[in-house]
């Protein structure tokens, strides 16, 4: 466990680290909280916690703006025809629609549309400041994960429950009595896994390249990382996308008739 630590940057001092045989690793977080303001960090929110919230407080800002250009503008509709930053979260958002359109059908994708891109790109920025050293990810605490994971467990319950009413309750006990308990127990397994694997598939993936990156930066500085960097992006799009597409397939799966 302490060398798990030491290579996640955890407990910033070289010292220990070099008699753990490890290269020392710095945590922007724990250096400012620890060793500048002397506070203990016990009783303080996890870096995870602090920039979860430093993200939601930077699309706000960056949301709240758009908004604001685009009211102020007077071709709003029409494209840039250079590429930018904006130009890219517009393809992404385009990219998104689609995919809610496709994933939740005609009649519910404006519904959820806003919540699949929140999931998208809230994970995705958080994802990437990962690939900053010394810049924990929020997204490899177990805690932000399982908040995320919770959130769509509850959405897609109350798709299927806008949608069908109390007769969505009838999938858990399938289409024959004499098995309703079997089926009861399997079904209550399968819809409380999907938070679990959701939450513990986007933890594992971003920890262990975080991980990785960490480590390899301090063994090699140079030529290593960058390469881990072009993996790590790849990653940090790679888990974004899974997580929002297995959301929008279980918001299908709620408000379907099939069933």
């Amino acid at each position: 466990m302490k060398k798990l630590s030491l290579a996640l940057g955890a407990v910033p001092a070289s010292a220990e680290a070099a008699a753990a045989g490890l290269p020392a690793t710095v945590n922007f977080y724990q250096w400012l909280v620890v060793e500048q303001l002397g506070l203990d960090a016990v009783w303080l929110p996890t870096a995870g916690a602090v920039l979860g919230l430093l993200v939601c407080l930077l699309l706000g800002l960056a949301y709240r703006a758009r908004v604001v250009h685009l009211l102020a503008s007077e071709s709003r509709l029409a494209p840039s025809a250079r590429f930018s930053l904006v130009s890219a979260v517009d393809a992404v958002l385009d990219f998104l629609h689609g995919l809610a359109r496709d994933a939740c059908g005609a009649k519910y994708f404006a519904d959820f549309f806003p919540m699949l891109a929140s999931f998208f790109l809230f994970i995705l920025v958080c994802n990437l400041s990962g690939l900053v050293p010394g810049l924990p990810p929020a997204t490899e605490s177990m805690s932000t994960t399982v908040a995320l994971g919770l959130i769509a467990f509850l959405i897609y319950n109350y798709a299927g429950l806008r949608e069908h009413g109390w007769s969505y309750a009838r999938q858990f006990f399938g289409p024959l009595l004499f098995i309703a308990p079997l089926f009861f127990v399997i079904e209550i397994f399968s819809h409380l896994s999907r938070p679990v694997s959701l939450s513990l598939r986007l933890m594992v993936n971003i920890f262990a390249d975080h991980l990785l990156l960490n480590v390899f930066t301090g063994l090699t500085y140079v030529l290593v990382p960058a390469a881990l960097l072009f993996f790590g992006l790849l990653v940090a799009c790679l888990q974004s996308f899974v997580f929002t597409l297995l959301t929008s397939i279980y918001i299908s799966m709620a408000v379907s008739h099939d069933h």
